[in-house]
Parts: C-alpha cells; structure tokens; sequence
C-alpha cells in the first residue's frame, strides 16, 4: 500500500475542485454540486478527490449500513432528517466551533479501525501502511449517500465556521480533512482491487 508521504500533495490538497465523474450516480452528482458549493480551500478540495476515488471505486452504491450516529454532531443528524437537500439554514450552523471540534473528534475517533495507532501528540498518524493489508475499516467501512458523505457533510459545516477565522480555530479543522483524506484514500485503494 502506498503511504501518505507519496501521496501529499495529491490528497491533502488539490488546486480546484474535482470534477464530478460523468459514470457518477445521480445521487454523488447532486452531492458533490452542493457539496462543492463553496470554496473551502485546496485542503478541502484534496479531500473531495478522496471522495470521489472512494466513491468511484464503490461504483456508487451504498454501503452495507449506515454510519453510526451514536456522538455524531447534531448538524449531521439535522441535516440527514432533511434528506440532504439544503447545505445552510440555522440548524446546519456551528456556532461554537470549539464545542464542534470536541464532539467532531469524538464521533471521528469511535470511526476509526482497530488498527488505527496516535502518535506523540495524540493525533491519528497518517504516516505508513494502512492496517491489516487496508481490508479493516471498522465502522468507517461505510460508503455511499449514508455513508462516507455524512463525514463530508460534517466537514463541510464545520469549514464553513472556521474559513475566516483569525484565532486559530481553522487548523484542528484542517488537520481533520487531511486525516479524513488519507482514510478515504486508503478505502479507495482497496475496493479498486475488486
């Protein structure tokens, strides 16, 4: 498998939005448009790429279940019960994004594979291999519209509270759309086998 260090400047990020592929179903092709709305930056961008390989080597079917919502932030939820039409409104807002950023990490971390490690600073390392050979993504092993789109989602919100922020907020929020990348990469890599 390859590692994150060859992959850099690919994934984490990229210098416009992808394209959306013409073989995508019609509902990636209505997420990736409302998703792609605003300009969230080349981080971002990186991982709507990841997305799109994942999906795309998912041919864009669902997964075998939902992602679990047990901790997920309550944007996720409000948005999921509107069936993913809108992307803003007052529900949708993160108003406080340091409370975000807690309980974001929170739902992230109980995602993660077993094999997942942390290095010094407690972060999740996106350094090396993927674990098990990449054939255990846990209950990240999730694609599709109630899938790997609702972490988009999450992401998307919570970037779009912290674009213009000048008290550092926005780098706990770029350092969850590298790792998110580099786990949906991974994903990607191993369904492109089958």
């Amino acid at each position: 498998m390859a590692s994150i260090s060859a992959r850099a400047a690919s994934i984490t990020t990229q210098d416009n939005v992808p394209l959306c592929p013409k073989s995508a179903a019609p509902w990636f092709v209505d997420a990736h448009a409302r998703i792609t709305h605003e300009d969230l930056g080349p981080h971002f961008d990186g991982l709507i790429a990841a997305w799109t390989h994942l999906e795309d080597a998912s041919r864009y079917e669902q997964g075998p279940t939902n992602l679990p919502n047990k901790g997920r932030p309550k944007q996720v939820g409000s948005w999921i019960a509107g069936r993913h039409r809108k992307m803003d409104g007052e529900e949708l807002t993160v108003s406080d994004p340091g409370a975000y950023t807690v309980k974001w990490q929170a739902w992230w971390d109980s995602l993660q594979p077993t094999w997942r490690t942390r290095d010094s600073d407690g972060a999740w390392s996106v350094m090396g291999e993927y674990g098990m050979g990449g054939r255990e993504w846990g209950p990240l092993y999730q694609w599709g519209v109630n899938g790997t789109l609702s972490i988009l989602a999450s992401l998307y919100f919570w970037g779009r509270a912290v674009r213009n922020d000048s008290e550092g907020q926005q780098v706990p929020w770029e350092l969850a759309v590298w790792d998110v990348a580099w786990m949906l990469e991974g994903m990607a890599i191993y369904y492109k086998k089958f």
